[in-house]
């Protein structure tokens, strides 16, 4: 059901709204709303372990809502509104637990798409996962959002997301004195380099342990259909430069890694609107920039 900002707003009084971002769809709820927060949980099948991120329409209410702000947060928030989100201590006596996952830090967000921080001025602050069953690939477009959680799900209908992946999140490492990318996004570490002056080492969490951020778990962004990275399969996954023995699904161009975060998600849910069971990856392609995210995506949707 595709709703207006208007629209929108009311329904958040009362319980869920799939949401438009830059990046990706989320399912909203208000901060102060216990029960629209637990609805989200169950609707995407999310482990409750699973922080979620605080979305806010300014710096102002990020400084409202944590404890303290590390070095070098002034020069990260200069990415607001953008795709990137940042781990703070958080306030606990404003922020619930269970939207921390019981930790002590909170992540915000300041999005970049003028109808989110629009409906967030409405609104006041939302927790906003992405809008999709939990391990699948997020929504891009409302009519994924309705392939998960029906067609009478409401909606605030932004279009197609520009950037097509989730965003980066940060969190400082008090010991190194540095921020450290806990999930790559959106903005890619040698953007992070011309903004702190060094580039984030990206963590790489060990099996079994608690996500200290969403996007950790092992299998996420995956699709009903095995993906591999042999041709023993229905279709490949390419790139338009190249030839392939198999039927080709597009990612986008080898010159455009911006392309290819646009249509990631697109394509991989595509996979099981045609009923295919069985799809080759092509990982052949640079290892630095937006490609390391897109990397890091596939074979985490390639795990089974």
């Amino acid at each position: 059901m595709r709703v207006n900002l208007t629209q929108a707003a009311k329904l958040l009084k009362e319980g869920v709204v799939a949401i438009p971002t830059e990046t990706v769809y989320g399912l909203a709820a208000s901060l102060n709303d216990p029960q629209a927060i637990e609805n989200i949980f169950e609707l995407k099948g999310r482990p409750r372990k699973n922080p979620l991120i605080v979305h806010v329409a300014s710096e102002k209410e990020v400084l409202e809502l944590s404890l303290s702000q590390p070095p070098g947060f002034e020069d990260l928030k200069t990415l607001w509104p953008g795709p990137i989100t940042l781990i703070l201590p958080a306030d606990t006596a404003k922020i619930p637990s269970l939207v921390r996952a019981g930790l002590s830090t909170v992540a915000f967000r300041v999005p970049a798409l003028p109808l989110a921080r629009e409906l967030l001025k409405i609104t006041g602050p939302l927790v906003v996962p992405s809008a999709n069953l939990s391990g699948r690939p997020s929504s891009t477009e409302p009519k994924h959002v309705e392939e998960d959680f029906g067609k009478d799900f409401p909606v605030l209908d932004g279009g197609t997301c520009q950037k097509g992946l989730e965003s980066t999140i940060l969190a400082f490492h008090e010991s190194s004195g540095r921020w450290r990318i806990l999930r790559q996004g959106a903005i890619a570490p040698e953007r992070l380099k011309d903004v702190l002056g060094y580039t984030p080492e990206v963590v790489v969490p060990e099996s079994g342990q608690d996500p200290e951020c969403p996007g950790q778990l092992f299998r996420h962004y995956a699709p009903k259909a095995t993906l591999t990275a042999t041709d023993d399969a229905e279709v490949v996954l390419g790139f338009k430069e190249r030839e392939y023995s198999l039927p080709i699904l597009l990612l986008g161009s080898l010159e455009s890694p911006e392309e290819v975060a646009h249509n990631l998600y697109f394509v991989l849910r595509e996979l099981d609107e045609k009923g295919i069971e069985r799809a080759q990856v092509d990982l052949d392609f640079p290892t630095h920039g937006l490609w390391a995210t897109l990397r890091e995506r596939l074979l985490k949707a390639m795990q089974n």
